[in-house]
């Protein structure tokens, strides 16, 4: 699968062509990181000293075009309950890689497709058609799968590939409003199951575990989102664990349009090799209920695929299921 997606993430397809190259870009992954951490405390240290009007009011998510965390920094008031709320706003997970803070609204359906493009060298080009289903079970927790979607490469020798990636189920829960001093916090836990083709390079053929804490703050008209990922894979010799980082911010420049930058890397399981890459994209509202998004990808460390051409879009819908945990006494007890 391609590395540039977290969900159907694949370390056989990110092997470094060069070692000195993989040295000096995997400093260059390093750097940008921690600068790009400190410019996100610097924000959030701004943010606090310029407070005297509610911020999340005009604030853009990089989940697309809405207040990342829903959070106002004005006084506490009582506020209806966010699951009887008649408006239907999406909350797209997509192009970016770092996610928000920002869950799927009570009893509602979020649906997202994409088409993915990635030009692997020789002459090899690898295309999937990506898609996931989120649920909100309560106005701080939705749960994901993440489909098996289709994958093919053409191009190559002896002929082209043709196959499905692996799926997932996830759940996000935000245990951390959106305050003065600190930002929106969640926390996520997905598991991957092992649906792909290793012997085409489709998958891993083994279960991965994924843990994230997710921090979200908004900053005016922009948002910034923070991921620290940390994964558990599967493999012939046993069990091996990574961790990446990502740091995404975006700008609404309108009420429709929203400018997307993510920068995400780090190491990978079953190798010693880091990999980095740059995200620019955009989203657009089409409805309140609806969003499309196009982004561009550039690796800045070795290996393939280097670059990613993606399109998509999200539809969210109110099914009337009432599958919802609202009402659980013991889910209040733990304030969710």
């Amino acid at each position: 699968d391609a590395c540039f997606v977290k969900e159907n993430y694949s370390p056989s397809m990110n092997k470094p062509q060069d070692g000195s190259a993989y040295r000096t870009f995997g400093r260059m992954n390093v750097t940008l990181q921690k600068l790009l951490v400190a410019v996100f405390a610097a924000a959030i240290s701004i943010s606090e000293t310029s407070a005297e009007e509610p911020l999340a009011a005009v604030a853009a998510s990089a989940n697309g075009a809405r207040p990342g965390a829903a959070i106002e920094l004005a006084a506490p008031t009582q506020e209806e309950n966010p699951c009887l709320k008649p408006e239907i706003l999406a909350s797209p997970s997509r192009p970016t890689w770092t996610g928000g803070a920002a869950t799927t609204q009570c009893d509602v359906i979020e649906s997202d497709f994409g088409g993915m493009l990635q030009p692997m060298g020789g002459g090899v080009r690898q295309s999937m058609l990506l898609s996931s289903v989120r649920y909100g079970l309560t106005s701080r927790m939705d749960v994901r799968w993440g489909l098996p979607g289709n994958i093919a490469q053409t191009g190559g020798t002896p002929g082209s590939l043709k196959g499905i990636t692996d799926q997932s189920l996830s759940a996000l829960y935000r245990f951390h409003d959106q305050g003065f001093r600190f930002p929106a916090l969640a926390f996520s836990y997905g598991i991957e199951f092992p649906t792909g083709n290793p012997a085409k390079g489709f998958g891993s053929g083994y279960f991965d575990h994924q843990l994230a804490l997710v921090a979200s703050r908004d900053l005016g008209r922009a948002h910034a989102d923070f991921n620290a990922v940390g994964t558990i894979a599967g493999g012939r010799h046993g069990q091996d664990g990574s961790t990446q980082l990502g740091l995404g911010f975006s700008v609404a420049v309108s009420p429709k349009l929203t400018l997307l930058l993510d920068n995400f890397g780090g190491s990978q399981p079953g190798t010693k090799d880091r990999f980095g890459a740059v995200l620019g994209g955009a989203t657009w509202n089409v409805h309140s209920w609806m969003v499309v998004d196009a982004a561009f990808t550039q690796a800045y460390t070795a290996g393939a695929p280097r670059r990613q051409f993606t399109v998509g879009v999200t539809y969210s819908m109110r099914p009337g299921l009432g599958v919802t945990l609202s009402r659980s006494k013991l889910l209040r007890l733990f304030g969710i």
